[in-house]
């Protein structure tokens, strides 16, 4: 069904989604389209009860920086940003529990994607980050916006104006996950809490969903239009350019 992640019943109405893109499980354009296919098509399966997503030894570093050129054209830059779009707006809208297991590395467009899960739990040795800032850009797929929702803007805006890098520990202090589980246990321990979820009644957890969501993602919507225009724009700044070139140059890029 499916080439660049993998999407497989794990247990009688959990099912879970991987990226298929070792060993760092980068987002390319392929897996963008791919993760957003997979979640409509989850949503709308009545024998999907709760989904668990996440991938062995990276949740996901990030996108693949070699699909960006050093300067994308505007039509090149509105193609990206509307993929990336409705990967995670096809993921907030569902209306099933979707828990985050992070492995590892949930930088960048990762945690865009963590941001977007119902539910967040981290391995000890995880590590989280949006570290766009670094190359003269910013998080262009609605991380902006859930980031607010779920730490407020003061935590937000540290995090998006520094690029710090967090453990998982510090990530739970500041709310960035809901909990914390020794690596060698993440894995058993989301499949518990997923099994308790399925045996909720179906009907009463889509509702509580679209009560919950109702209001936010009709500003999702608005914040994704607007977050567009002006990914389109941060792809034609000089900002842009310098940070992907320093990146792959490694060196300290010069603003």
């Amino acid at each position: 069904m499916f080439e660049s992640i993998r999407c497989i019943e794990q247990e009688q109405g959990i099912w879970r989604v991987e990226i298929g893109n070792p060993p760092l499980n980068l987002l390319t354009q392929a897996v963008r389209k791919e993760l957003g296919d997979a979640f409509a098509w989850l949503d709308g399966n009545e024998r999907v009860r709760v989904v668990v997503f996440g991938s062995p030894g990276n949740f996901c570093a990030g996108a693949d920086l070699k699909e960006f050129p050093l300067r994308f054209d505007a039509d090149v830059a509105r193609a990206h940003g509307e993929n990336g779009q409705r990967m995670v707006f096809n993921l907030a809208a569902m209306r099933k529990p979707v828990i985050a297991a992070i492995h590892g590395n949930c930088m960048g467009g990762g945690y865009e994607l963590a941001l977007a899960c119902g539910f967040r739990i981290a391995s000890s040795r995880a590590r989280l980050a949006l570290p766009e800032i670094k190359r003269g850009v910013w998080p262009g797929t609605g991380g902006i916006h859930l980031l607010e929702r779920l730490v407020g803007p003061s935590v937000a805006r540290r995090m998006l104006m520094t690029g710090d890098v967090f453990d998982a520990q510090a990530a739970l202090q500041k709310g960035l996950v809901d909990e914390v589980v020794e690596e060698e246990a993440l894995d058993e321990h989301v499949m518990r809490f997923a099994r308790e979820l399925a045996n909720r009644p179906p009907s009463c957890i889509r509702s509580i969903s679209m009560l919950l969501d109702h209001d936010f993602l009709n500003g999702f919507r608005r914040y994704l239009a607007y977050e567009l225009e002006l990914f389109v724009q941060a792809y034609q700044h000089p900002a842009a350019r310098e940070g992907n070139q320093a990146f792959f140059e490694k060196r300290a890029p010069q603003w």
